[in-house]
């Protein structure tokens, strides 16, 4: 290390990083502590950990590994055991051709080379080294690890839980398989926890466990979109099926009805909400694991990916000391995390907040929430009436699913309460409209809106792998859009490429688009009138309204979505 620190230090100084005094005294304490010269001048802040890289791979001549374009195999992580890549600071990058790379946070580590080479011949391929800092390096040794370790573990365990149950009981008539068989085994309860595990790596929403006629298949959906993730046997089945009914507190013995149950996952320092549904099929109980994780959310109308101008005219409207905020769009289009969203901007010791949720998805500290329970008289409606009672300032309603509920909650926005609700439209004008149709008096229903805003949610492109693109013909035709702006230069639109980071997908993550109407008084006059929602969406856009598709191509044209996103998403009637 010694002989190389005088070169590192030539190199950073030329590069105007560090002067002499300060290689001067960084060499002084390395002949002290006899730690790596790189390592002293990043812990006194004289460089960055990636000046360092740099340096090093300059005087090395070998160059940065890059997490997001190199692609890490399968086949590289099986020749280096991870406590040897941990030990050493490492990670096995692929095997391309005659060449195995890897990435070293120090490509001088003599006993780890000396391994690394002595595999390399052994598998007869030549040894490539990248460079790394060890955060980066940290970061895909968990990621990469983790994948082929839960993958291994999830083959590992059907294949016991296959060997402990016969192919009789597998496959024998549904109505006579004993549904508590198993259900206890240590195999089957690792798998169903190693399936949720995965899940939660690969950031998916729900789980599907769907029973075929001769097999099973789990899907995870993932950014809105299902994708098959496992497809074992049908003899691990029973046992799975048991096994998550019992932790959700349903019945196990009943097959031929619906069910819902809730059970808490805790794992290290995660802890996450999951909603299962039971439905009878043809071939068996469909269950559907809705995963929602407490740990790991952001409410804040920024991270939904509202404009400027949006989070402005929202905390505006919510900021009112009455009134009515409604939202509408299809399920899973994020309409409740916008709810939470407006309301965490309200929180505090001033306001009194209530919730009726059905269920409640999340629960928040200083917030009075309240969950549905019809056998016992909760209703939407009667629980809003109680709420009256109850001294609030903001109430929620989770959703106005009939005439009596939208009744009540118009009456406690005119008598000086902020409520926020969801309700069933397509767009921010039939959303005006909807309470109305509902059988609310116009006038009134005119009177308590304060905000209605239809919203999507559409994939967002991963940063990594952004590259320029131009769309289908088609695509751009049925936005009613050219490939040419007005002004005769083309459209440049982005989308991922896909890469390491978001698995080949192209999208990480969503953001919502949100079509927003603010009443003013010429569209509460509408309303009140009882006009339909096309006379209301031409004023509306006259006063600046900006619809789905118009919101959603700016995002596009931002680069945030692709035009194909656009187009699956927001649909409208322009």
């Amino acid at each position: 290390m010694a002989t190389k620190a005088p070169g590192l230090g030539e190199y950073l100084i030329s590069k105007g990083l560090i002067d002499q005094a300060q290689l001067d005294n960084a060499l002084r304490e390395q002949e002290r502590t006899r730690e790596r010269l790189g390592e002293i001048l990043v812990n006194r802040g004289l460089i960055s950990g990636n000046d360092l890289m740099g340096a090093l791979g300059h005087q090395l001549g070998v160059r940065l590994f890059d997490p997001t374009q190199d692609e890490v195999q399968t086949t590289a992580l099986n020749l280096i055991p991870l406590d040897f890549a941990r030990r050493h600071d490492l990670l096995p990058v692929n095997v391309d051709g005659k060449t195995f790379t890897v990435a070293m946070a120090d490509p001088l580590d003599v006993v780890a080379t000396d391994q690394l080479q002595r595999t390399a011949l052994r598998e007869e391929l030549d040894l490539q080294i990248l460079l790394a800092t060890d955060e980066v390096l940290e970061k895909a040794r968990d990621t990469h690890y983790g994948w082929i370790e839960g993958d291994k573990h999830v083959s590992q365990l059907i294949e016991k839980v296959v060997d402990e149950v016969s192919d009789d009981s597998a496959f024998g008539n549904l109505d006579e398989i004993d549904e508590d068989a198993g259900s206890q085994d240590a195999g089957i309860i690792k798998l169903v926890d190693q399936i949720i595990q995965n899940a939660l790596k690969d950031r998916a929403t729900d789980i599907h466990i769907e029973p075929q006629e001769r097999g099973l298949v789990i899907r995870y959906r993932v950014d809105g979109l299902l994708s098959d993730a496992l497809t074992p046997p049908r003899a691990v089945y029973s046992g799975m099926v048991s096994r998550i009914k019992i932790l959700s507190n349903m019945d196990i013995a009943e097959r031929r009805a619906t069910q819902d149950g809730r059970m808490t996952y805790k794992r290290q320092n995660r802890e996450v909400d999951i909603r299962v549904s039971a439905v009878p099929t043809i071939h068996g109980e469909k269950l559907v694991m809705r995963l929602l994780d407490k740990t790991g959310f952001n409410f804040s109308l920024t991270a939904l990916g509202m404009s400027d101008v949006d989070i402005g005219d929202f905390k505006r409207c919510i900021r009112k000391p009455y009134g009515m905020i409604l939202l509408s769009g299809p399920t899973g289009s994020g309409k409740t995390t916008t709810l939470y969203s407006s309301l965490m901007e309200l929180r505090g010791e001033e306001l009194n907040i209530t919730t009726i949720e059905d269920p409640v998805e999340y629960q928040i500290a200083r917030m009075n929430q309240v969950q549905v329970n019809n056998r016992k008289g909760v209703t939407f409606a009667n629980a809003l009436r109680s709420f009256l009672r109850q001294d609030p300032d903001v109430i929620m309603v989770g959703e106005i699913r009939d005439s009596e509920t939208a009744e009540i909650a118009i009456r406690a926005a005119l008598t000086g309460h902020m409520v926020f609700s969801t309700i069933h439209a397509n767009d921010a004008p039939s959303t005006a409209t909807r309470l109305v149709s509902m059988g609310a008096e116009p006038f009134m229903a005119a009177s308590a809106m304060t905000l209605v805003a239809a919203q999507r949610l559409v994939r967002r492109n991963c940063p990594h792998c952004l590259e320029e693109y131009e769309p289908e013909k088609e695509v751009l035709m049925a936005l009613g859009l050219t490939a040419d702006r007005a002004d005769g230069n083309p459209q440049v639109f982005r989308r991922g490429a896909g890469c390491i980071a978001c698995k080949g997908r192209g999208y990480q993550g969503r953001i919502a688009v949100i079509e927003k109407l603010i009443l003013t008084p010429g569209l509460r006059q509408l309303v009140a009138d009882g006009q339909p929602a096309g006379v209301i969406r031409e004023l509306a856009i006259k006063e600046g309204m900006r619809t789905l598709q118009t919101v959603g191509m700016e995002k596009a044209r931002e680069g945030q979505t692709s035009v194909e996103e656009v187009l699956r998403v927001c649909v409208s009637d322009e």
